[in-house]
């Protein structure tokens, strides 16, 4: 399917729109039939591919994203989801901002090698279970997201799709973590620092200077047979890549790909049967929040698809203002193709970016990881980044946020969270830009 107008976006802009509109106008009603917006405008895109295209490409329409990105996409966000709500890990309270910001700092470690995904639904839940009884609570899992769920995929291919992605195309394992380690430790320096001076004022006007602890062991861990599951998973996304397909009414499907969602779901089959309903029962679990997410992220990876096609494109495409911008005289600039990726991540989705990026700026790993290596930290620092602006820039941010209100935490509207993230982060991702000047 071809399309050749902007206003193929409109679908997309309006799941966009009523994320981060109606929960303010109409909070009721949202609640009520969140679930159905996305059906509503996949329903409007459905109606515009048949009458504009004709009827032969409503199908392909619906099943291309939905085969290619939505289903690998949402089978591996549930297992992790499903396995690490099976790990119960808990800490006594009362240990104050830092502990918090230390929390905070070792979970941006991890993510880096366990992914933002897993170490978000894994992480998320012990660290609120440590604050209970606090009054301010919203600054915790901002900044949850912030470095846990987005900036601590930066270290290794393995923490977020666009760095694997890279991997995938040639990019040595380890060209990531040497290239960005400056500016990935210091931005997590930075802001687990913004943190801790946040977080200590607001504890001190919460519970006043002393904190009275609870009782009981400082960490307990339950459920390891799901930790064993969690590598497992790990073992299947890096070693389900291999080459060979077969198509089937039209469609292509990869042999790996199909591998790799039985395996996922075989794994998540697993984690349900032998993990006792008591740690599920001490961890709140329950299947709202990813199937918030499935219901959310079906509607944008099927709206999104034309928008992806006219990136594709690159200087002749649609968008081509974009690219102009970036490669005035056709020489790409490091400072404008980090805002470019970053904003595109923010919106859209970063691994796709990435790809398109990755291409656009020359397809050849060994040219890119040396005589356009800052080209390359650019657009790879931006798009794990800037997926903390919003909501949608990263499924775990809305992992966390599902979670978080089932502890009962407040959580900002769309808009409200991306107050947080442009006050904190956009100054931040100014002096990055300068850097990589």
């Amino acid at each position: 399917m071809e399309v050749t107008s902007v206003l193929w976006s409109m679908p997309f802009l309006g799941i966009i729109f009523s994320m981060s509109c109606f929960p303010l106008l109409c909070p009721r009603l949202w609640s009520r039939c969140a679930g159905y917006v996305p059906l509503f405008w996949i329903s409007v895109y459905v109606l515009a591919v048949g009458g504009f295209l004709g009827v032969a490409h409503v199908i392909p329409a619906i099943c291309e994203p939905i085969i290619t990105d939505y289903l690998p996409f949402i089978i591996l966000i549930s297992a992790l989801y499903i396995v690490s709500g099976g790990i119960f890990i808990s800490f006594s309270r009362g240990h104050g901002p830092i502990f918090n910001t230390a929390y905070l700092f070792v979970g941006s470690i991890i993510a880096g090698w366990i992914g933002t995904t897993g170490a978000a639904a894994l992480l998320i839940r012990p660290f609120l279970r440590a604050n209970q009884g606090r009054k301010y609570t919203v600054h915790l899992m901002v900044f949850f997201i912030f470095l846990v769920a987005n900036v601590g995929g930066a270290a290794t291919p393995l923490g977020d799709p666009p760095l694997f992605i890279g991997f995938l195309k040639g990019v040595d394992f380890f060209w990531f973590i040497r290239h960005l380690f400056p500016i990935l430790f210091g931005t997590i320096t930075v802001l687990c620092g913004i943190f801790f001076l946040l977080d200590l004022i607001l504890f001190r006007l919460d519970l006043g200077i002393t904190y009275e602890r609870s009782e009981g062991p400082f960490l307990q861990i339950q459920g390891m047979g799901n930790v064993i599951l969690i590598v497992m998973i790990l073992l299947v996304v890096i070693f389900c890549n291999f080459d060979g397909a077969f198509i089937l009414y039209g469609e292509r499907f990869s042999y790996a790909s199909i591998l790799r969602n039985t395996l996922l779901a075989i794994i998540s089959l697993v984690s349900l049967k032998i993990t006792p309903t008591e740690i599920r029962r001490k961890n709140d679990f329950s299947f709202a929040p990813i199937r918030e997410i499935a219901e959310l992220f079906a509607g944008i990876f099927i709206t999104v698809a034309p928008i992806i096609d006219m990136l594709h494109r690159g200087p002749n495409g649609e968008f081509g203002w974009i690219f102009e911008w970036i490669a005035p005289g056709g020489e790409f600039l490091a400072s404008r193709c980090f805002w470019a990726s970053g904003i595109l991540s923010a919106i859209l989705d970063n691994a796709p970016t990435f790809l398109i990026f990755f291409h656009l700026t020359s397809g050849d790993p060994h040219v890119l990881m040396t005589l356009k290596s800052n080209i390359l930290m650019a657009f790879s620092i931006s798009t794990v980044f800037m997926g903390a602006l919003t909501y949608i820039g990263n499924a775990p941010n809305l992992i966390v946020k599902s979670i978080s209100v089932n502890h009962g935490v407040r959580v900002p509207s769309f808009m409200g969270y991306m107050k947080w993230s442009c006050l904190i982060l956009l100054p931040i991702f100014v002096v990055i830009s300068q850097f990589l000047k």
